[in-house]
């Protein structure tokens, strides 16, 4: 365990309530940090014994002091006592004295704010003149004991062997998800009026939403829903200025504590602008950092070698301070005009005179959260061009800065400059890892997971694996480590290498780290529901997607559902940012009972989710278009299987028109969707007897995924069969046999060749790759070849029945009836009747639970079975068949 000693002085009775109100709060902390190996030890004067305290012994407080890490002390008003203030002032000369000779404690002092017209004792006056004449110590004020927490929190995280993130969102300070204390009484929050006027629409915003939630459930047909997505969107984006506008202000309250701690020299108007500061007074401070008088100042002291420097250093400092209380005072366009203006002013002045570099990268790094990436760019360069002029740049510099142009070129789609600096900085984190791997790990294995994802989206999949592999070892001894700064981002990793492995056929791999990524989900939103539900959500929709695709529907159903719950609640909340998932949930959850056979809350659930994207689509047509033709599409096919025709048509047309235009604009991402399309319209056509046009429709989806197999066959091969068999279905339909052969083979090696390498993703496109060509051939009278096929598909059918009833019994009966008909033509009568049996079985069972859909198919199955019968002389069973 690591022990970090605090010792706080001060007046005994003036700031009792202050020291027990620090006092809890170093008790969270630790709740926090002693599961990390981290505890600290707080010392107060109630902590000392009564002896101590009464008498004064004075050489056992000092040596606490002396013994402390950390040393804060409290001033107040005081009184007029000769001997006011002179014992808490003798521990600050102790701790001064003791930092001078070792390093340590750190020195914080803070006076409070007294109200206008006050003033403090004589000794507190004398003492501050003395801190500020003759030994150069900043001090700071405070009005509430909030400020003196959240000071002690920025400091003691800011020690890298502690760490941790301090996040400030709707008035609460945050450690690494934990909320910590309110921050409304601290003037530079309770003073900002952009933030007071945030929070009040803020609240009359979530008013109303309440209002509308009621009005929409009392009557779903009107136009609430719509009125709700209005407030809903407005209500986010107040809420997300909010968030920004809270993390400028604490960025802001994080600067002025750094310079005073840090003893760098500052310009008087610095030194009074961050007492304004502390007091929430922004206008005051601006007047203070506005001064043209000191620009004049700075530009004659240019002239002046013996001073130039030391002035420009402080002018550039207190520049950066009045950029910080911009930013803190809202993102307006006019508010990110001055601080551009006041960058290019100090940024000229640095590179001038060489000194303070880190300015042009924190303006490059401006530039970029306002999305002027070419502007961005620009500044990275010229900074880039001065550090190759400068050997004691340090490693650090260079890869941070490589980092952000590469952030820059990949948002300008300039892919291979993009990579080139990711390699650049890649390789320097290596190296700094391999001399200082506590320090620089997490630094090698952000690079490395923002180098795989540039990888990933150009198709490099292997390069991408490999630096996700090596992003995702770090991670995990970083979670071990400590989980709660960790444990999120490696749960992100995993689903980011999931998804790659998805995209290249590598399930097995696949389904093993969405796995681990719903574990850590789940431990996380037991802790934090409200950061990490929708997370959670994410995580069993991703899971449930590969055990669809890999068959395994009862799990996938499950996790489905859980994450159908989650949404709708989230959407409940906060529709305008959760409707988008819900819909998705809707979508995939209906998919699964489509091929599962529960039509009827599949239709349902399609029918919501449509509902949802229609509207979406509506109000940002680039945004959800393409979500809407997803679930146009989803729900056609139930359509198109359950025989509704006549709407599955009109929506399958939907979807088409809508991935034609958007394959028009953008061919790379929307050409796969467009086949999809294509393929689901021929075969309803088909159905219906549009021959013609389904087959123009099959062409087209074939010539796509033929194009796309050739440069990603990995992604592309299975959709490529699917193709060539449906176009073989139709030609078999028109009576041209040797073409449709010819792709039935086609598909049948392919789906053999992925079926070798994962048999549980491809066994049921093996068997009815195996089905399809079986019929041609038994109608072409090749029997014996199509008997091979015909019992190769019921081997596989029957295994996958075994496993997974509801989705595979119907392809069962199928094979059983096919294999049967063979037969009996080939005069196998009794295993034919065995077989025929066993389909009108499994038909039985499956028309009882969904007569509208399985009763055709029983009266199929029976009349097969009663013609068998009829030939073999079994003429009373075969009538009662008939009838």
């Amino acid at each position: 365990m690591k022990y970090i000693k605090l010792f706080i002085a001060s007046s005994i009775i003036e700031f009792a309530q202050e020291r027990a109100s620090l006092s809890d709060f170093i008790r969270s902390l630790n709740d926090i940090y002693v599961p990390r190996g981290i505890y600290f030890q707080l010392t107060i004067c109630e902590d000392l014994s009564n002896a101590v305290a009464k008498d004064r012994k004075q050489a056992e407080y000092n040596q606490t002091i002396r013994e402390a890490q950390y040393f804060y002390i409290l001033f107040g008003r005081g009184s007029d006592r000769a001997d006011d203030a002179i014992y808490t002032i003798e521990e600050f000369d102790t701790a001064l004295d003791q930092f001078r000779k070792a390093g340590a404690p750190k020195i914080y002092t803070y006076f409070r704010q007294l109200p206008e017209g006050e003033s403090a004792s004589k000794n507190i006056r004398d003492f501050m003149n003395r801190l500020d004449q003759e030994i150069g110590h900043y001090y700071s004020t405070f009005g509430n004991v909030d400020t003196l927490k959240l000071n002690m929190l920025l400091e003691l995280t800011r020690d890298q062997t502690v760490g941790g993130t301090v996040k400030v969102e709707d008035g609460m300070a945050s450690l690494d998800g934990h909320k910590m204390f309110s921050v409304a009484d601290i003037p530079l929050y309770s003073k900002n009026e952009t933030v007071q006027k945030l929070l009040a629409q803020k609240a009359q915003l979530e008013d109303e939403m309440g209002k509308l939630a009621l009005e929409y459930a009392k009557n779903p047909a009107g136009d609430a829903m719509q009125r709700l997505l209005a407030n809903s969107e407005q209500r986010n984006k107040i809420a997300e200025q909010l968030h920004t506008l809270e993390m400028d202000v604490l960025q802001l309250f994080r600067q002025s504590t750094e310079k005073r701690q840090l003893g760098q020299s500052l310009n008087w108007r610095e030194r009074d602008a961050l007492q304004m500061i502390d007091m929430g007074n922004y206008e005051a401070a601006r007047t203070l950092l506005e001064d043209q008088t000191w620009k004049k100042e700075i530009r004659q002291a240019e002239e002046i070698i013996e001073i130039k420097k030391d002035a420009i250093l402080e002018y550039i400092s207190g520049q950066k301070t009045l950029i910080d209380t911009y930013k803190a005072e809202g993102n307006t366009a006019e508010n990110a005009r001055k601080v551009i203006a006041v960058y290019e002013d100090i940024t000229a002045l640095a590179t001038k005179h060489q000194i303070e570099p880190d300015v042009l990268y924190e303006y490059a790094s401006f530039l970029r959260g306002q999305c002027q990436y070419q502007k961005s760019l620009e500044i990275a360069q010229r900074l880039e061009h001065w550090y190759a002029l400068e050997p004691d740049t340090s490693a650090v510099q260079r890869a941070t800065l490589s980092n952000l142009m590469g952030l820059d070129y990949s948002a300008q789609n300039d892919f291979t400059a993009a990579e080139n600096q990711y390699r650049k900085a890649l390789e320097i984190r290596r190296k700094l890892a391999q001399m200082n791997p506590d320090d620089y790990l997490p630094d090698l294995a952000l690079i490395c997971n923002n180098l795989a994802i540039l990888l990933g989206s150009t198709n490099a999949f292997k390069d991408a694996e490999k630096l996700y592999r090596e992003a995702l070892k770090i991670y995990r001894n970083l979670s071990e480590e400590d989980p709660d700064a960790y444990l999120p981002v490696l749960a992100t990793n995993c689903n980011n290498l999931a998804v790659l492995y998805c995209n290249t056929g590598s399930f097995k791999e696949a389904e093993e780290l969405y796995r681990e990524a719903l574990k850590s989900r789940r431990e996380l939103t037991e802790e934090n529901p409200d950061t990490y539900l929708p997370s959670l959500a994410g995580s069993c929709n991703d899971l449930a997607g590969l055990l669809y695709d890999t068959g395994s529907f009862k799990e996938a159903e499950e996790l489905h559902r859980e994450s159908l719950k989650i949404r709708r609640e989230l959407a409940e909340k906060n529709p305008d940012a959760y409707l988008p998932s819900l819909a998705a949930s809707c979508n995939n959850l209906a998919a699964i009972l489509r091929d599962t056979g529960s039509f009827k809350e599949a239709k349902k659930l399609y029918r919501e989710a449509l509902k949802i994207r229609r509207e979406l689509a509506e109000k940002s047509p680039d945004a959800y278009l393409p979500d809407l033709a997803i679930s146009c599409s989803g729900l056609a096919i139930l359509l198109r299987n359950t025989g509704s025709f006549k709407e599955a048509k009109k929506l399958y047309r939907e979807a088409l028109k809508i991935r034609r235009e958007l394959a028009e604009k953008s061919p790379d991402a929307y050409l796969p969707d467009l086949a999809i399309s294509c393929s689901g319209l021929a075969i309803l056509l088909r159905n219906t007897g549009s021959f013609k046009e389904a087959e123009e429709l099959h062409r087209e989806a074939l010539r796509i995924r033929r194009e796309l197999a050739e440069k990603n066959p990995d992604a592309y091969l299975l959709v490529l069969a699917n193709s060539c068999s449906n176009l073989a279905v139709l030609l078999c339909d028109t009576n041209s046999f040797k073409e449709a052969e010819k792709l039935y083979r086609e598909a049948l090696k392919i789906y053999r060749d992925l079926s070798e390498k994962n048999p549980d993703a491809y066994l049921p496109a093996l068997a009815r790759g195996c089905s399809n060509l079986a019929c041609l051939l038994y109608n072409t009278n090749s029997f014996k070849e199509a008997e091979e096929l015909y019992r190769e598909a019921l081997k596989i059918r029957r295994e996958l029945a075994e496993k997974s009833p509801d989705a595979y019994l119907p392809d069962l009966a199928i094979s059983c009836n096919n294999l049967a008909y063979l037969l009996s033509d080939t005069g196998s009568s009794k295993e034919a009747e065995e077989l025929y049996r066993e389909a009108l079985k499994s038909r039985r069972e499956l028309a009882e639970k969904n007569p509208d859909v399985y009763l055709p198919a029983l009266a199929r199955g029976c009349n097969n079975l009663a013609a068998l019968l009829r030939d073999t002389g079994s003429f009373r069973e075969a009538e009662e068949l008939h009838r």
